[in-house]
């Protein structure tokens, strides 16, 4: 039975009816390779000699390679399904074989890059619009610092290829010269060096740090060890049965995370770790695609592992199993606390299963971390911090915030199991912008007791609450629940559940997987690791190639960020260098209207146009800043012959387009994105500025700002931003 090698083909686009023609051709094929029915033939005046063309019917043939490495199993490279002319056209004129340079599999059509590709009409524009001294006079390369020669001897381009390289002048057009090159590889080269990354770190992310040695001098052999590289990975993937066969088949661009990871992201997720490791990147650059394929991989070397994936809401662990069960149909799933398989749940069910195993002994350690006791039959609910300030006369205007409560508490009071005004008044408050003076500190202490007094009457726990108490108790019993935790959105957990998480699984080898953006940070405050017991000083590092956004939307998104200092969880200044797109696109509009009723008008326009043009209704996207806007932005489209689906959760719908708050769509992606009624006034709200302290509006500032982030980092293709009047005084930046 010969092995199928699946290559990455992005056009043509098929239908169903010729997927599933494909389909059983490449089932047929990897059954039996000398069926006649197949109509293997090699090529007459081929530039390779592996080439051949096949039937799929008779209007289609797919274009393949055959591998005969001596001794070995027979392999086909498939290569595309082409209608027949433009098949045995491709299949003459291109070539599979090995960089002699770095050894890594390339894939070759010989006459292509005969002229450097031409800026889009809106990249010209642009450029025509800009002031002429402002027009770059240098290759972007050069102005980076790199010489021809680096692409050449460094990883083996060829030197006509390089050559027109360096006559590209702006970042966008290098990206659309980047993928008209035929390898992953190479593509990933050029944009990584348009970003400024050193050539060792290229390497490195690529995997080339190292030479690589040929084990045979066959040249079957050694091609078909060169599409094992993970590099080559990116494009080519082994095809191991008719299920993973019909999953690339059927998910296209989707779907292909599950299949051709980066080599960074593929190291990350298969490599042994000695302890925490905490995984960044900005959005879009496949954290969550190295988290769940490292849970399978942890998964598949011991069936017998307890492994925890968890997240920051439970609609988001649900999004996480169900990706989970689409990359690997197989896997086994633990259905409770301790148990062999993997675990999806969100960190406030893990908080509250740990309650559940706590039992009668829950009462007593909560008298430690509380003060007082809770019974696990307690109604998780938070806090009610405008009663408990009412209760306290005179209270200073200065405190008079539900926000500086709730931060308040959250930050120091539980994750420093405080008990007492005692306790409180020397207490450490490191990272909380509103000074207390000794005064302050006992008004602000008569707020928590009263809450908690209200709490106990009512019954009620906090979910915080929930997960200090958890923590406590399985620290003092020295109970552990899980051998690896596997934690997504960490950026926007709380100290408290960070002590949970700790908890859950002794320190050791592989124990805690972090992964974050700190820029996408959209509740609650900063919070650093080491601070309760996390150490990954050493032991962190940054994914920057993104492969949802184009390089256009992801430029506006961070633009939005600009002029602001982030601090990570590692307190250490957040940067954006290196951070590159895989892809090109339009420039994102902007609408600036007069009215609800004309931001509705043009957002019709555009949901319709994209209907004409043939994109998924569903991965169409309307965002707004809360659920009631959502709900006008739903009855205003539906009023204008436009069915949308209202989405209160991260969750995937089918056939028609979507409208969501911006916080509901993290985690989501889509092709097209409208973010509405980004004005001035309106975004960010007025309320949520309401008694805020002085010294934390900054920092709310930075959250409505990470808030725009998320949400134009949801864009695949196209992002839209509308307004009435004015803009919002957070787009400025952007």
């Amino acid at each position: 039975m010969p092995t199928i090698i699946f290559q990455a083909v992005k056009e043509p686009k098929h239908d169903a009816a010729v997927k599933s023609k494909i389909f059983t051709f490449l089932q047929k094929l990897g059954a039996d390779d000398t069926t006649p029915g197949l109509h293997i033939e090699p090529m007459e005046k081929a530039v390779d000699s592996h080439a051949r063309t096949a039937r799929v019917d008779l209007f289609w043939r797919a274009v393949l390679f055959r591998l005969d490495p001596p001794g070995g199993e027979r392999a086909y490279v498939y290569a595309g399904t082409w209608p027949h002319d433009e098949a045995i056209k491709r299949a003459r004129t291109t070539t599979v074989d090995f960089n002699p340079v770095n050894g890594l599999a390339t894939f070759r059509q010989v006459f292509e890059h005969d002229t450097i590709p031409q800026p889009t009409a809106q990249h010209m524009h642009a450029e025509a619009a800009a002031p002429a001294a402002k027009k770059p006079l240098v290759p972007i390369l050069t102005e980076q610092g790199f010489f021809i020669s680096d692409l050449v001897d460094e990883f083996g381009f060829d030197s006509e290829v390089a050559a027109e390289a360096f006559q590209v002048t702006d970042e966008d057009t290098l990206v659309d010269f980047a993928l008209t090159l035929d390898n992953a590889w190479q593509q990933d080269v050029i944009t990584a060096m348009g970003a400024g990354v050193a050539l060792h770190l290229i390497k490195q992310d690529l995997g080339l740090d190292e030479p690589l040695a040929p084990t045979s001098e066959n040249e079957d052999a050694r091609i078909l060890e060169a599409l094992k590289h993970p590099a080559a990975r990116m494009q080519f993937t082994f095809i191991e049965d008719d299920q993973e066969l019909r999953q690339i088949l059927d998910d296209g661009d989707f779907g292909a995370w599950r299949i051709f990871l980066h080599p960074e992201q593929r190291k990350y997720a298969e490599q042994r770790r000695n302890g925490s490791f905490r995984l960044t990147g900005g959005a879009g650059t496949g954290k969550t695609v190295v988290l769940l394929h490292r849970a399978r991989r942890l998964a598949q070397e011991n069936p017998t592992t307890r492994i925890i994936l968890t997240t920051f809401t439970r609609a988001l662990a649900e999004n996480l199993r169900r990706d989970l069960e689409r990359l690997d149909h197989d896997l086994t799933f633990a259905e409770q606390l301790g148990d062999a398989g993997i675990l999806v749940r969100g960190v406030d069910q893990l908080a509250a299963e740990v309650r559940t195993r706590a039992g009668a002994d829950y009462a007593q350690v909560a008298l430690v971390v509380l003060g007082a006791t809770r019974e696990t039959t307690a109604t998780p609910a938070e806090p009610d911090w405008k009663s408990a300030m009412q209760q306290v006369p005179d209270l200073s205007m200065s405190l008079r915030s539900t926000d500086f409560f709730a931060a308040e508490y959250s930050q120091i009071v539980l994750p420093h199991g405080i008990t007492s005004l005692d306790d409180y008044l020397v207490a450490r408050r490191a990272g909380r912008g509103v000074a207390l003076d000794r005064s302050k500190r006992i008004e602000v202490w008569s707020v928590i007791e009263r809450m908690r007094k209200d709490s106990r009457v009512a019954g009620t726990v906090g979910y915080g609450e929930i997960a200090a108490v958890s923590a406590q108790w399985l620290r003092s019993t020295q109970t552990t629940f899980a051998d690896n935790i596997l934690i997504d959105e960490a950026q926007d957990l709380e100290p408290a559940k960070w002590k949970l998480l700790r908890a859950l699984a002794a320190e050791g080898p592989n124990d805690l997987f972090i992964a974050d953006d700190t820029l996408q940070r959209i509740y609650g405050q900063p919070t650093v690791l080491k601070r309760y017991g996390i150490s990954v000083q050493g032991r962190s590092r940054r994914l920057t190639l993104n492969y949802r956004t184009t390089l256009e939307n992801l430029q506006y998104a961070i633009g939005l960020l600009e002029g602001v200092e982030f601090s990570d969880a590692e307190e250490a200044k957040v940067t954006n260098h290196g951070y590159r797109s895989a892809r090109s696109g339009p420039k994102p509009a902007t609408h600036a209207e007069t009215s609800d009723a004309a931001q509705f008008n043009s957002i019709a326009d555009d949901v319709r146009r994209w209907i004409f043009e043939d994109v998924a209704p569903e991965t169409i996207a309307i965002l707004a800043a809360s659920n009631a806007s959502a709900k006008k932005v739903q009855q205003a489209l539906s009023e204008r012959g436009i069915s949308v689906a209202l989405l209160t959760a991260p969750r995937v719908t089918g056939g028609q387009p979507v409208a969501m708050t911006m916080h509901t769509s993290k985690g989501m992606e889509f092709s097209r994105v409208v973010l509405f009624d980004v004005s001035d006034g309106q975004f960010p709200p007025p309320w949520a500025y309401k008694n805020l302290p002085d010294e934390d509006k900054a920092d709310r500032d930075k959250q409505f700002r990470s808030l725009l982030y998320v949400a134009a980092s949801r864009a695949r293709d196209e992002l839209v931003v509308t307004w009435k009047g004015s803009p919002s005084r957070l787009l400025g930046a952007g």
